[in-house]
């Protein structure tokens, strides 16, 4: 990659960031080209160069939240081969990414129902759909394996595994990211979980 288009992908990044800060402190609504500038301190038409406009940024945002999510589930599938292991990995995996990031993919998702375009909430419930899918294969092979019931609800053990994660970090910044995440009450989150699923 030539400097060029090096220094160009940085100051996209720097763009993306940017954006995501504003969605996660004011609001999806308060994003707009002249605030991410006024953010980077940057004039409008620096952005422009970058990006055709706010949509085309919010689009390589989703893209960087499903890079985030799939990451964690293929982490979490090389560290053991037991499924409710690579479960509990990858509810670590989240929680430990959203106390450093302060909980913004999963914020931004919530934000996506504020969204006035409809082509990027078909783009962000995409996104979640193809992370549903990969927790559902990790639950598929622990029905397999004889680890978890055999008449589990895979479907429905795959959303409320996200809601879970999705509940916890809503949590946390609904409180103003006062308190780190306690390890003892996520675990025992996942015990629940774990119980509902796995055989007697």
């Amino acid at each position: 990659m030539s400097q060029t288009a090096n220094r160009h992908s940085l100051r996209q990044q720097e763009i993306i960031e940017s954006a995501r800060r504003i969605i996660t402190s004011r609001g999806i609504e308060n994003l707009t080209i002249r605030e991410i500038a006024k953010d980077l301190r940057i004039t409008d038409g620096a952005i422009y160069r970058h990006f055709k406009s706010k949509k085309e940024i919010i689009s390589l945002l989703i893209d960087d939240i499903e890079k985030v999510l799939l990451n964690a589930i293929a982490s979490a599938a090389e560290k053991t081969k037991e499924p409710l292991g690579k479960l509990e990995n990858i509810l670590s995996s989240h929680i430990s990414y959203a106390e450093q990031r302060k909980g913004i993919s999963f914020i931004v998702i919530n934000e996506t129902l504020n969204f006035q375009d409809k082509s990027l909430r078909r783009k962000m419930f995409g996104v979640i759909h193809r992370y549903l899918k990969k927790i559902k294969e990790i639950l598929s092979e622990g029905i397999k394996s004889g680890a978890l019931r055999k008449d589990a609800d895979i479907v429905s053990a795959s959303v409320i595994f996200f809601g879970m994660v999705q509940s916890i970090v809503t949590l946390w910044a609904l409180s103003g990211f006062k308190y780190s995440f306690m390890k003892s009450r996520v675990q025992n989150l996942f015990d629940i979980y774990k119980k509902g699923v796995m055989t007697k």
